[in-house]
């Protein structure tokens, strides 16, 4: 195999997306991801009405939209296969799906709802219990009533089994050619507290306790998203819960109003290497740089900023007060003490509440993030400490992606 690296100058052919949108029931999914997808399928190919293909889990709920979106080509995609056999959704028949995708060229495809490959009948979940059950009868058959099998030591070696053919399923996600949205369910979780100190009252698998909604789909998967977004009841197409989005997106993603047309039409023209969104991007890292020079720096600056520049940086103005604050507090040192650790939350006049340290490591450059995350561990238990690290962990992973 020849191995040749190609000059970036060379490479011109469009990236493509992955767009991940989760809700509860009558969050909007399905018109949502239509509409979205209709804005892509038409940046992309340049043609009105263009192709939108969609895989439909959900008893061709999908087809509710024939009328508003023509253009839809729907799959009618069955846990029974062409001989009325029970089958499910395992990973490789999602990987056909895929494949069919390719070859009819479709612009976009919209997977919905693919929660049935992680917990739908032969989903990820049925898979592991059937591996789990065989495993144990095994070993039962191998003890002959000379001791008891504990079930609980051979799910890891039922999940080793399994979990390879499901990341088989992401990554042919990640490396379609052609555009995919995907639809999961999401579940409401039980909050402990009231009002704005209310929080999760377990660990969800977007791992941040002020989204109150959990995906039903593997954790990893929305992580591999080029953005994920989580809707809610209150304001159905909304992108109020934003678990990822890199920066080229976050001026096309306002919490008040409802995704559409156009921001699949942006992302698309990210995608094509077109619009503002690096610009846009490079914007939001010069305002960063401003604010680790402290508050009255960044208000210094930000004076000077006209409408359309603030625009830009207004989505991450709650990271922009995050690293002022850090910088205030790292200008407050004595410069004689090599080991003071900024002043105590009493000096301050305010709490440092989990939140507040989560979105300071969220928004720390890459080489502030270990230095910050030992200020603050100090301020938690041991539970919300392991949540820290975890930002921690993640904030690096986007930084190096």
């Amino acid at each position: 195999m020849s191995i040749r690296f190609i000059p970036v100058a060379e490479i011109n052919d469009p990236l493509t997306i992955a767009f991940g949108v989760s809700g509860g029931s009558g969050t909007g999914k399905t018109f949502t991801a239509l509409r979205v997808a209709r804005g892509i399928a038409e940046t992309m190919t340049g043609a009105k009405g263009a192709t939108i293909g969609y895989v439909d889990t959900e008893n061709r709920r999908a087809l509710h939209y024939k009328a508003a979106f023509p253009e839809m080509a729907h799959f009618d995609f069955t846990a029974i296969d062409e001989a009325g056999e029970l089958i499910g959704f395992p990973p490789e028949r999602w990987i056909k799906v895929i494949d069919a995708a390719e070859a009819a060229e479709l612009p976009v495809l919209i997977l919905d709802s693919f929660s049935h490959a992680w917990e739908g009948v032969g989903g990820v979940l049925d898979l592991h219990a059937q591996v789990l059950d065989r495993l144990v009868r095994e070993a039962e058959k191998r003890a002959n009533g000379r001791y008891e099998v504990d079930p609980a030591k051979y799910s890891q070696l039922a999940w080793a089994e399994v979990k390879p053919r499901y990341r088989r399923l992401i990554d042919r996600i990640v490396r379609a050619k052609t555009n995919i949205i995907i639809c999961t369910r999401a579940k409401p979780v039980m909050q402990q507290g009231f009002g704005d100190k209310a929080k999760n009252a377990r660990k969800t698998k977007t791992r941040r306790d002020d989204i109150p909604w959990d995906p039903a789909s593997d954790g990893d998967l929305m992580f591999e998203m080029t953005a994920m977004i989580i809707l809610d009841p209150s304001a159905p197409g909304c992108p109020v819960h934003q678990v990822k989005v890199a920066d080229q997106f976050r001026t096309l993603f306002d919490p008040r109003r409802p995704m559409s047309e156009a921001t699949g039409a942006a992302m698309a023209e990210w995608a094509k290497g077109q619009g503002g969104a690096q610009k846009q991007k490079e914007a939001m890292d010069h305002a960063r740089e401003i604010a680790r020079g402290g508050t009255k720096a960044f208000t210094a600056w930000w004076a000077d900023q006209d409408k359309p520049a603030r625009s830009v940086i207004r989505p991450i103005m709650e990271e922009i007060k995050a690293l002022c604050t850090a910088s205030d507090d790292l200008a407050a040192l004595p410069e004689d003490d090599p080991f003071a650790q900024g002043p105590t939350d009493a000096q301050r006049g305010e709490t440092t509440t989990l939140e507040s340290a989560l979105a300071e490591i969220r928004a720390a450059a890459p080489e502030d993030v270990d230095a910050r995350v030992k200020v603050l561990l100090p301020l938690f238990d041991e539970e919300d400490g392991a949540e820290l690290r975890a930002a921690a962990i993640q904030r690096m992973n986007e930084v190096a992606a």
